[in-house]
């Protein structure tokens, strides 16, 4: 059993990892800005140790570390839109970069072992030449947001040569399913174009569909979480992602097909242009060489989302 503190341990991927562990037996310690997203707790609330504080008050971070003396700590939290990025630029360099360091720089004064997972994304790529991109692809953000996530990712490596710190990077793709937002259309946007047809709305898909990312639900980066925290080698970034492409006019037609809403096709923002990847795919041959893989298709996901949508009576 291990001691695991997760930062963000309330939110979309946080609260889902939480539960699972705790399941296993594990002593989670989750950090969270304030208690709105207890709900996503709700059936191990009793089972979990919850600080509540900013991030970015590091004095009170570097004091809940040393308070805990945590095994595993999994960095989940921060400004996680693009859009928020660049209206609130310095912010996001707190949030999303020096946090990093301040647990770096902890972790490096505890006199003990400790495991750093860092959850980046693959925006830090930007848009890449060729498919599919893997852990060695160029870095090449074209928003501050995986500029910073980017930075993280280098200040781990970083500690990790220098300092032998026990860090590692887990790179995201997008990631949907339960618990994340829904009604935020610059956040989330499978989980907000499943929302929308689960209403019965218009559903909203840019240039026609034509263009594809690398879709993950979010049990398996649940599973892919917890494989790399057991056998992750240190100091190494992994891919977490199918490696499949799913086009956005698919995307279009099941929710056609599970909900009463309607596809509309619109053009994309002329922001949106300008910070856009373009398509996505990664080969995530690093992370299945350590015994793990994806299980749920995005269509039985969307499924999944929308049968929460109903438990939960979500309006």
């Amino acid at each position: 059993m291990a001691r695991i503190l997760i930062l963000g341990g309330l939110g979309f991927v946080g609260s889902n990892l939480a539960e699972d562990l705790v399941s296993k037996e594990h002593e989670l310690i989750l950090l969270s800005r304030d208690n709105k997203k207890t709900q996503n707790m709700s059936n191990v609330i009793d089972k979990v140790k919850i600080e509540y504080g900013d991030i970015i008050s590091f004095s009170w971070l570097e004091k809940i570390v040393l308070k805990h003396e945590p095994d595993v700590i999994f960095h989940l939290a921060g400004q996680l839109t693009t859009y928020e990025s660049f209206e609130k630029p310095l912010y996001d360099v707190d949030v999303n970069s020096k946090s990093t360091l301040v647990l770096l720089e902890t972790i490096r004064k505890l006199n003990k072992s400790c495991r750093f997972i860092l959850g980046s994304t693959f925006w830090v790529v930007g848009r890449p030449e060729s498919l599919p991109i893997n852990e060695e692809t160029p870095g090449n953000p074209l928003n501050i947001y995986a500029a910073d996530r980017l930075a993280s990712e280098n200040y781990c490596k970083i500690y990790h040569r220098v300092y032998d710190v026990d860090a590692l990077v887990m790179r995201l793709t997008n990631t949907f399913g339960i618990r994340e937002q829904y009604d935020n259309p610059r956040k989330a946007a499978l989980n907000y174009l499943i929302y929308r047809g689960y209403k019965g709305q218009t559903v909203p898909i840019y240039d026609k569909g034509r263009f594809f990312r690398d879709y993950i639900y979010v049990s398996d980066v649940v599973s892919a979480a917890e494989t790399i925290m057991e056998k992750g080698k240190s100091g190494e970034c992994y891919f977490v992602g199918t490696g499949v492409k799913t086009w956005f006019y698919e995307i279009g037609r099941w929710i056609e097909e599970l909900t009463g809403g309607k596809v509309v096709y619109v053009e994309s923002p002329e922001f949106h242009k300008r910070i856009n990847v373009g398509n996505i795919v990664i080969d995530n041959t690093r992370i299945k060489s350590l015994g793990w893989d994806w299980k749920v298709s995005v269509k039985d996901g969307i499924r999944m989302v929308l049968e929460y949508y109903k438990k939960m009576d979500i309006s």
